[in-house]
């Protein structure tokens, strides 16, 4: 996909990977970008030739989803970047924590995609780009609501590549291993750095790729844990 003078649209873009989507998007010459997230934020004036504009969107409110459909109408980008990580086992977790999961990580995504999928394909085409995990391949016990969602986020994202073959729209599963953010804090395993993790996405959506591994350990392990699905 050409980037260059394109709208894009990302969620949970107020730090972490999302913050570094928007300044790897930018770096790729995106004319505009709507920088989502639940609460009013500000990112700092980083682009001379990037109108970064920031929107308050909740994915778990339809009536904000709609909203930013149309102050958004020229997204031809979209980046379904926001994501809820509750810890605990299956036996630990709350049924909130399972609930939260899954209208975030599941639903949310898709309420997004099935809300922008018709404005994108109405603009000439463009991606969709579902951040999901090596989790949504392989379980990680020890965040079993995280891993519900995620699986089941996988299973949506390759629905909807099936919905929107031929309209112009192409549906990324995006596979991240564990990235150096605030939501992994405290957990001791293997982290990309995001703006890493970022450039590799960008480099992705501009290859056209139906799947992105966008770290040394995903793109280890992901292809072979996607071969046995």
């Amino acid at each position: 996909m050409k980037l260059v003078g394109t709208d894009a649209l990302v969620t949970g873009a107020n730090r972490g990977l999302g913050k570094s989507l928007v300044h790897a998007l930018a770096d790729a010459g995106v004319a505009r970008i709507f920088a989502s997230a639940r609460r009013r934020f500000h990112l700092p004036d980083f682009s001379a030739q990037t109108e970064i504009v920031p929107l308050t969107l909740d994915v778990t409110q339809t009536t904000q989803i709609n909203d930013a459909a149309r102050d958004a109408k020229n997204t031809r980008l979209l980046i379904n970047n926001a994501g809820v990580l509750p810890r605990g086992g299956a036996m630990s977790i709350t049924e909130n924590d399972l609930r939260a999961a899954i209208d975030v990580n599941l639903l949310g995504t898709w309420r997004m995609a099935k809300t922008f999928a018709p404005i994108i394909a109405a603009n000439g085409g463009g991606t969709i780009v579902n951040i999901l995990s090596l989790i949504s391949l392989q379980n990680a016990p020890f965040f079993a609501a995280y891993s519900a969602a995620k699986h089941a986020a996988w299973a949506m994202t390759q629905s909807l590549q099936s919905d929107l073959a031929g309209s112009g729209v192409n549906v990324v599963a995006c596979f991240p291993g564990g990235i150096d953010t605030d939501m992994l804090d405290g957990i001791n395993a293997t982290k990309a750095a995001p703006d890493d993790v970022a450039l590799a996405i960008v480099k992705g959506i501009k290859s056209g790729k139906s799947e992105i591994f966008p770290d040394p350990v995903s793109s280890h392990l992901g292809p072979s844990l996607l071969g046995m699905r």
